[in-house]
């Protein structure tokens, strides 16, 4: 039978001959293009994934978006394409990213052998804040055309974030707040369809914190889960949301120490 699933939009680099296969993986309202500066000083350390998701990316686009579960599905086809000769598998994931890398994980346990999440936990607390962004966002995806784009991109503005791809912004980005709230105003986190939910990840963890926002994206619950394992770390870091832009000598040199920490795990085995 014909394999149905297709990877989702991604650039490779790197070294092929790596043991190695580093994913990154942006968030919102973000493209490959924010891990430019910290992919560079990389690609001879690891085989490079830097994947999107269908309107971030400008080789596919689906008005209706994706749900989280063909994400996920389609991620790991994309994962096991480039992933050919069996790679340690690490990735680091940023805002929405980090949300995908961590249901990644509760689906598919022991496939990925750590995370490094930046700026968003698994588990978060509910604020006002938050419940307006998202619900503006996902209002904004469902108007779609002239309306929803306006919102996107007056809510982007407040973000106070600058990209290169700012023109490229628009309501269709929006689909993962609409899926979002689409579950939450269905009651699946009551029926239990929410797969996504205080589960256990089955990798380990590193997980980076901007302190320089009036808004945190974790909890202490999700800090305590994290330090559960010996083998995770945490770091509070004085950046923004956008820590890989705030700190990237600091992220650069993570990753580096990580990847090492990870082929000395296979000699001591």
């Amino acid at each position: 039978m014909i394999n149905s699933i297709i990877p989702l939009p991604y650039e490779i680099c790197g070294n092929k001959d790596s043991d190695k296969l580093l994913v990154f993986m942006h968030g919102f309202p973000d493209t490959t293009e924010i891990w430019d500066p910290i992919i560079a000083p990389l690609v001879n350390d690891a085989y490079i994934l830097n994947v999107s998701y269908p309107n971030f990316s400008d080789k596919e686009t689906n008005p209706k978006g994706i749900d989280f579960e063909e994400l996920i599905d389609r991620l790991k086809e994309t994962i096991d394409q480039i992933n050919d000769t069996g790679r340690k598998i690490l990735i680091v994931s940023h805002d929405w990213g980090a949300l995908f890398s961590y249901w990644f994980d509760l689906k598919y346990q022991n496939y990925v052998s750590e995370i490094i999440g930046l700026d968003i936990g698994l588990i978060q607390d509910i604020t006002c804040w938050k419940v307006y962004y998202q619900l503006v966002l996902a209002i904004a995806f469902v108007c779609g055309c002239c309306l929803g784009n306006f919102m996107t991109r007056r809510m982007v503005k407040g973000f106070n974030h600058q990209t290169s791809w700012e023109s490229r912004i628009n309501s269709s980005w929006c689909y993962p707040y609409k899926n979002i709230w689409k579950k939450i105003l269905s009651g699946a986190r009551r029926k239990n369809k929410f797969p996504f939910i205080k589960a256990k990840l089955s990798c380990d963890i590193v997980y980076v914190w901007g302190t320089s926002k009036p808004v945190q994206f974790h909890n202490q619950a999700w800090l305590n889960m994290v330090h559960k394992n010996p083998n995770n770390e945490v770091h509070a870091v004085k950046s923004n949301h956008w820590i890989m832009i705030d700190q990237p000598d600091f992220l650069i040199d993570l990753i580096k120490r990580r990847l090492l920490n990870l082929k000395l795990n296979i000699i001591n085995v």
